[in-house]
């Protein structure tokens, strides 16, 4: 599982992966491995490639303990959300983001952090336009249908690609899907939900996506000069146009290339990056009509591309019996699409996911700053489902109550069976010192809640059943004897659009739990659920009282908290921004 000579390259110049002081020397630890970069990416034969691994390091660049890369801005969003709480502090790393301070304290790292990628893709992307071929073959013959032939209408060869020509329009199609994933993950933090931002012509008051101000886009055209503020809508643009290209591409020439790893992007990463933008992109307020093109362009263009990944058979829904045992820890897991294969040379130890996340790591959970299942959350999970394992209830080790031990646990840890699960050891000399689990980006499962969305916002019940029904099924408590005839029960109330209203956000929260999607799940669709608290206000969410801070208060997702504020570095460098 665990490669030992990794590339790992940054073009913005030779960096060495740091663990900074956490106040407390005993919690210092070294990594085990660096990370030099401009001499490996000058030895490399194919710089185009070097580059691109280069994007790729920047998922997991290490800055500081609670800023290590796209794992950390998912803790952000989770955490801000209320999903994730913080039950206690002893080193106060996340805790700003308890306090759902995200939206100024963390705005600056996530804006350098994704313009940096930015600019190191658009010159990948600039490459590949002015230094290759490619494109100038792929606009005067078209692209290939036959392998690396354009066949013609009369059976004849009108072009044949060579295998370099294939490579380099792989590197462009991962570019590309590269680009859009930054751009929509833009979107998320940066620009209200569509619920706020309506197109031409569809409101009295409000926001116009096409009149919307969200943030400078820069394209491999531009990328070199400072861009004025983009309107919404041209970013949906470039995100959606981005993706069709890339797929258009991996799908022509997927027969030549391998991927290598699933840190690469692929065709179906292309698809889930698409489908996903199209579900933010609906409108999706409560007198929405599936049949205005607002939104059932972008939730058929979602379905459609959900469903090709889930019809292309090439992953598989974490199965009942392994639902304690994956620890999500393993990027080999059938039902991981996109993930990093974390190694010695580019672990970052107290500064990742597991470092922050896992008691049965040496990290800042176990020692400490523990993260948990938001209460109210937990409460919510059914007797029937499984996932209520995922979280400790306290009954083994009370100081971990609600952790999430079943669900997301050291690689070190061999579980094989259920027995081994329930004696996983939180004893100091029995915990992970190399944090080499690895990093999660995106699950078949993800792909399948999508595909139950889309198809609901579309009116199509039956679909939309069947897609949730798919995760549901393999989530049942096997140690509840009426498990499968409480579940059949609730299925049937599925056929009711609240009831399945209710059930899909709370798989959303429950399912992708610690992995990013909270923020979005709670900005998009909060306003459909109504939350069954005894005595709560309808159409709000409360905070659990396990937090360390607001617990038990409502929240909603109409809040300006939820929306991140562009930082006044850039409010102050970029010329467009400034007052005249």
């Amino acid at each position: 599982m665990k490669t030992m000579n990794k590339i790992q390259i940054v073009l913005l110049g030779a960096v060495v992966l740091v663990l900074s002081s956490c106040g407390d020397n005993w919690l210092n630890r070294e990594p085990y491995g660096g990370t030099i970069l401009e001499s490996q990416y000058q030895k490399l034969d194919d710089k185009l490639e070097g580059s691109l691994r280069g994007v790729y390091s920047m998922l997991y660049t290490y800055s500081d303990h609670d800023a290590f890369g796209q794992r950390s801005i998912d803790m952000y969003g989770d955490l801000l959300s209320g999903d994730m709480a913080l039950t206690s502090k002893t080193y106060g790393w996340f805790f700003q983001d308890e306090q759902q301070e995200t939206r100024a304290e963390r705005s600056g790292y996530m804006w350098l952090y994704y313009y940096r990628m930015m600019t190191n893709i658009n010159s990948v992307i600039h490459t590949v336009k002015e230094e290759t071929p490619i494109l100038d073959a792929v606009n005067a013959y078209g692209l290939p249908n036959d392998g690396l032939h354009v066949i013609g209408t009369d059976g004849d060869t009108i072009y044949t690609y060579t295998e370099a020509e294939a490579k380099m329009a792989n590197y462009y199609a991962q570019a590309l899907t590269l680009r859009a994933f930054v751009y929509d993950k833009l979107i998320n933090f940066y620009c209200p939900t569509m619920s706020h931002i309506y197109y031409d012509g569809n409101a009295a008051t409000g926001f116009y996506i096409t009149t919307y101000p969200a943030f400078p886009l820069y394209t491999e055209d531009n990328y070199q000069e400072v861009q004025p503020m983009a309107m919404l809508s041209e970013v949906y643009d470039l995100v959606e146009s981005d993706l069709e290209t890339a797929i258009a591409y991996f799908d022509a020439f997927r027969a030549n290339v391998t991927r290598e790893n699933k840190l690469m992007a692929d065709i179906n990463v292309a698809r889930a990056t698409l489908a996903y933008a199209c579900i933010n992109k609906a409108l999706l307020a409560s007198n929405y009509d599936e049949e205005m093109p607002l939104v059932k362009d972008p939730m058929t263009k979602a379905l459609k591309h959900a469903e090709d990944i889930i019809f292309s058979g090439e992953y598989r829904i974490i199965p009942n019996d392994r639902l304690t045992m994956t620890g999500f820890n393993n990027v080999d897991d059938e039902s991981w699409i996109w993930g990093e294969d974390v190694s010695v040379e580019t672990a970052t130890g107290l500064g990742s996911f597991f470092g922050q996340c896992d008691i049965h790591s040496y990290s800042y959970a176990w020692s400490g700053d523990t993260k948990v299942i938001d209460k109210e959350l937990y409460d919510f999970i059914p007797s029937w489902d499984g996932r209520k394992h995922w979280f400790n209830d306290g009954s083994k080790n009370a100081t971990f109550t609600l952790c999430p031990d079943g669900k997301f646990f050291s690689e070190k840890c061999k579980v094989k069976t259920l027995e081994d699960y329930k004696n996983l050891s939180t004893a100091a000399d029995d915990l992970d010192r190399e944090w080499l689990s690895d990093n999660v980006y995106l699950r078949i499962e993800a792909v399948y809640l999508m595909a139950a969305e889309a198809a609901y916002f579309l009116h199509d019940q039956t679909k939309a059943i069947t897609y949730l029904d798919a995760i549901l099924s393999e989530r049942l408590d096997w140690e509840n004897p009426d498990a499968a005839t409480e579940y059949e029960a609730m299925k049937a109330t599925l056929v009711d659009r609240e009831a399945f209203a209710q059930e899909l956000y709370r798989n959303w929260r429950l399912e992708m739990w610690g992995e990013g999607y909270g923020l979005q799940t709670f900005r998009r669709l909060n306003y459909l659920y109504r939350y069954a608290r005894s005595g709560g206000e309808p159409d709000k969410v409360y905070r659990g009282s396990n937090h360390l801070y607001d617990k038990s208060k409502p929240i909603t997702y109409t809040d300006e908290i939820y929306t991140m504020m562009i930082p006044s570095s850039e409010l102050n460098y970029n010329p467009y921004m400034q007052d005249n």
